[in-house]
């Protein structure tokens, strides 16, 4: 996502003038200060950083937030379109980020002064505020001031986030999750008339493994499987603990047939697998398609009813139910 904010070169002159006139406590603004006494949320941020940039441009503040479980994100003012990624990379240590570019235009100089504040170190967040040079330590050190308690209710919000939209076992989204992420893709798609598809994917007979080798090999097995989930579907398709032994798996613009292909081939992963105490498993999956007029409820219970009839017609095997119109 991109914001623009359009400041003409005689306004960025002045703040630049402004800058070095004034006192070092005065300068984070009553605006600032007012946005922060909220609850924080990702928008703040974005707002802040906005603020902090119309305020002080030759600054072209960053914010970058890295907290475990979470995607990691960067909040940055930059020069043009493409800009801050190479210091967001720098910083994040990967690709893998989201990036909120706040576009200012100008060319803001090289960033020299950076914190790095590592917030809950047991979670593992990290928060680094960076500020561009030509402005002096003062006015670092005073954002510094102001932003940690911000930044701090930030990882605190999505830490809470975190616990209660994942599974305990496994860290993948749970069924909560799945409900209202289920609904803004239906969303998505009567807005756009895109398509989706879902599996419902459960582990054939897995009360034997737990009533032969006992409940943490159950656990095990279903912490296994969630990480192979994850590594053999795009980025873009969702993996959920749907409840159990059951998963459910979201695949954005992907029709009914081209999901049936990815369900055998998740099928014939898991048939090859070997798992704690070498034990083999099979996995029955239903997929169904949405199509315009289907509620989410419906959807389900049509991907739900083809996992039925997986099991029904012999287990480890895939089978879809689509309605003929």
């Amino acid at each position: 996502m991109i914001r623009e904010l359009k400041l003409s070169t005689e306004k960025r002159v002045a703040a630049r003038g402004d800058t070095s006139k004034q006192k070092p406590l005065a300068l984070f603004t009553e605006s600032m200060i007012t946005l922060l006494s909220g609850s924080t949320t990702h928008t703040a941020l974005i707002d802040l950083v906005s603020l902090m940039a119309q305020s002080f441009p030759l600054a072209a503040p960053a914010i970058y937030t890295r907290i475990h479980g979470q995607r990691k994100k960067a909040y940055a003012v930059t020069e043009h379109r493409d800009g801050g990624y190479r210091d967001a990379r720098r910083v994040l240590g990967s690709d893998d980020y989201e990036h909120v570019s706040i576009h200012i235009g100008g060319h803001p100089p090289e960033v020299r002064n950076r914190v790095d504040l590592t917030l809950f170190d047991g979670f593992q967040a990290r928060v680094v505020l960076s500020i561009n040079s030509g402005l002096h330590v003062e006015l670092f050190q005073e954002w510094v001031k102001y932003l940690t308690p911000a930044v701090a209710k930030l990882v605190d919000n999505e830490l809470l986030l975190h616990m209660a939209f994942r599974d305990g076992l496994t860290g993948l989204l749970n069924y909560r999750a799945f409900q209202e992420i289920l609904e803004a893709e239906w969303q998505r798609c009567q807005r756009y008339g895109t398509t989706f598809s879902l599996m419902m994917i459960d582990i054939d007979y897995f009360k034997r493994v737990n009533d032969v080798y006992g409940h943490p090999a159950g656990d095990s097995v279903l912490k296994a499987l969630a990480l192979r989930l994850q590594a053999r579907l795009r980025k873009s398709d969702l993996v959920f603990r749907y409840g159990g032994e059951e998963f459910m798996v979201l695949l954005p613009q992907t029709g009914i047939y081209r999901a049936r292909m990815l369900a055998e081939r998740l099928r014939l992963m898991v048939e090859r697998m070997r798992f704690v105490h070498d034990v083999q498993a099979t996995v029955s999956i239903g997929v169904s398609q949405y199509r315009e007029g289907l509620s989410c409820a419906e959807l389900v219970r049509q991907v739900d009813r083809g996992l039925y009839l997986a099991k029904e017609w012999g287990r480890n095997r895939v089978e879809l139910f689509k309605e003929i119109s």
